[in-house]
Protein backbone atom coordinates (compact mmCIF):
# COMPACT_ATOMS: atom_id res chain seq x y z
CA UNK A 1 0.00 0.00 0.00
CA UNK A 2 1.35 3.15 -0.84
CA UNK A 3 0.87 6.21 1.56
CA UNK A 4 1.50 10.29 1.15
CA UNK A 5 4.34 11.02 3.55
CA UNK A 6 3.87 14.77 4.06
CA UNK A 7 7.68 15.52 5.20
CA UNK A 8 8.98 14.19 1.57
CA UNK A 9 6.25 14.81 -0.15
CA UNK A 10 6.40 11.33 -1.74
CA UNK A 11 4.45 7.93 -1.90
CA UNK A 12 6.15 5.56 0.10
CA UNK A 13 4.96 1.45 0.39
CA UNK A 14 4.62 0.39 4.14
CA UNK A 15 2.46 -2.15 5.53
CA UNK A 16 -0.48 0.50 6.33
CA UNK A 17 -1.20 3.72 7.21
CA UNK A 18 -0.36 3.82 10.44
CA UNK A 19 3.22 2.58 9.47
CA UNK A 20 3.77 6.54 9.12
CA UNK A 21 3.80 7.03 12.89
CA UNK A 22 5.72 4.01 14.27
CA UNK A 23 9.24 4.14 15.46
CA UNK A 24 10.17 1.09 13.15
CA UNK A 25 9.32 3.63 10.20
CA UNK A 26 12.05 3.95 7.53
CA UNK A 27 11.57 5.95 4.62
CA UNK A 28 13.94 5.27 2.17
CA UNK A 29 14.15 5.14 -1.68
CA UNK A 30 13.68 1.81 -3.31
CA UNK A 31 17.10 0.13 -4.64
CA UNK A 32 15.55 -2.36 -6.49
CA UNK A 33 16.00 -6.36 -6.29
CA UNK A 34 18.88 -7.47 -4.97
CA UNK A 35 20.23 -10.54 -6.86
CA UNK A 36 23.68 -11.93 -5.13
CA UNK A 37 26.25 -11.40 -7.57
CA UNK A 38 24.67 -9.04 -9.82
CA UNK A 39 23.83 -6.21 -7.16
CA UNK A 40 21.04 -4.32 -7.47
CA UNK A 41 18.74 -3.91 -10.93
CA UNK A 42 15.23 -1.91 -10.95
CA UNK A 43 12.09 -3.39 -10.64
CA UNK A 44 10.10 -4.13 -13.34
CA UNK A 45 7.77 -0.62 -12.97
CA UNK A 46 10.99 0.98 -13.37
CA UNK A 47 9.65 3.34 -11.06
CA UNK A 48 12.27 3.94 -7.81
CA UNK A 49 10.03 5.60 -5.54
CA UNK A 50 10.41 4.97 -1.63
CA UNK A 51 9.68 2.39 0.84
CA UNK A 52 9.98 1.49 4.55
CA UNK A 53 13.25 0.08 4.36
CA UNK A 54 12.37 -1.73 8.22
CA UNK A 55 9.68 -3.28 5.70
CA UNK A 56 12.28 -4.23 3.39
CA UNK A 57 15.21 -5.29 5.06
CA UNK A 58 13.95 -7.27 8.15
CA UNK A 59 10.15 -7.30 7.45
CA UNK A 60 7.85 -5.69 10.16
CA UNK A 61 7.68 -6.12 13.51
CA UNK A 62 5.45 -8.66 14.96
CA UNK A 63 3.08 -6.04 16.59
CA UNK A 64 2.52 -4.67 13.28
CA UNK A 65 1.27 -7.89 11.65
CA UNK A 66 -0.42 -9.57 14.55
CA UNK A 67 -3.55 -8.09 14.51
Amino acid sequence: MKVKDKALRELVNVCEPACLKRPCYWPRPDPGMFTPGQGYRSRESGSKGYLCGTREARGCPDEVTSH
